[in-house]
């Protein structure tokens, strides 16, 4: 008798096994789009780049050389060692708008959708703040402060709350008449334990596609704030602050728009892919077409 045929045999891997968002193309690709950034920001001093705040007025608007790969903007300044420095700046404030954003929403969006009284007042205040243009209100909150990073994420995320609110209020009123959770109410179960334990898990999907559309805006929009010059100082590398600058210069070098657009739009555009296709494999309707 062969001893290994009584041996248990690890099953199959199989399609049907792995992660729905692990077989969609657009959390692939989006997926190592937002990768391929986070690293380059990461590893911004070792991936050939200099001071990116270095100004070298007899180097200005010089073309792409071994001394500066994209060459130089009209300060001097090297225009590749900025766009790469740019992504800390641009990653480092979507990503906080998205959790700022979700945490302070989810909270506010939970006692809610629970508490009727409470709904009435919340509701209210939301719309009051949806009524005003996300842009127009970025640019009102950032011009009553000095420009840094914290004041634009700041700015950036008051905006996003409402939309927050409004997803997880929708989650937890549906949720709410579920009879696992009029159980949990009956035996005693405390507030804090039914908005966490049994209401907060059903939002969890919803809100991962949400935070991805976050963290795209709050990109777009700061670059946007940056082009105008009510978003970050001049001195910190910035995507919005190059195109800006180099939009001047245009027709003369083009180079000066080309490589932080190109950056902001790749940004922007794996994001996106990422949220498409966390969407679709957790929407259980198009999962099952999978």
């Amino acid at each position: 008798m062969n001893s290994t045929a009584s041996l248990p045999t690890a099953p199959a891997m199989t399609k049907r096994s792995l992660p729905p968002f692990l077989l969609h193309p657009s959390v692939l690709v989006g997926g190592l789009l937002i990768a391929t950034i986070v690293l380059v920001a990461i590893f911004a001093p070792y991936l050939g780049t200099v001071d990116p705040g270095r100004i070298n007025p007899g180097m200005r608007l010089k073309p792409p050389s071994e001394l500066a790969w994209f060459g130089t903007d009209l300060f001097g300044r090297d225009v590749y060692s900025r766009a790469i420095y740019g992504a800390r700046s641009s990653m480092l404030i979507g990503i906080c708008v998205a959790t700022a954003a979700l945490v302070i929403g989810v909270t506010i969006g939970l006692v809610g959708g629970y508490f009727r009284w409470v709904d009435a007042v919340v509701m209210r205040i939301m719309d009051g703040l949806m009524a005003i243009p996300t842009f127009l209100l970025a640019i009102a909150l950032v011009s009553l402060t000095r420009a840094s990073i914290a004041t634009v994420v700041v700015a950036l995320t008051v905006p996003e709350i409402p939309r927050v609110v409004r997803l997880v209020r929708s989650v937890v009123l549906t949720v709410r008449e579920e009879p696992y959770v009029e159980a949990a109410i009956s035996v005693g179960t405390s507030t804090p334990a039914i908005l966490f334990r049994h209401l907060l898990p059903s939002t969890y999907a919803p809100l991962m596609v949400l935070g991805t559309y976050i963290c795209a805006s709050a990109i777009l929009i700061e670059a946007g704030l940056s082009f105008l010059g009510t978003g970050l100082p001049p001195e910190i590398p910035s995507w919005g602050n190059m195109i800006s600058e180099g939009r001047t210069f245009f027709q003369v070098a083009p180079r000066l728009v080309f490589l932080p657009s190109l950056f902001l739009a790749l940004t922007v555009l794996g994001i996106n892919l990422l949220g498409d296709g966390l969407r679709d494999a957790l929407d259980p309707r198009i999962a099952k077409r999978m």
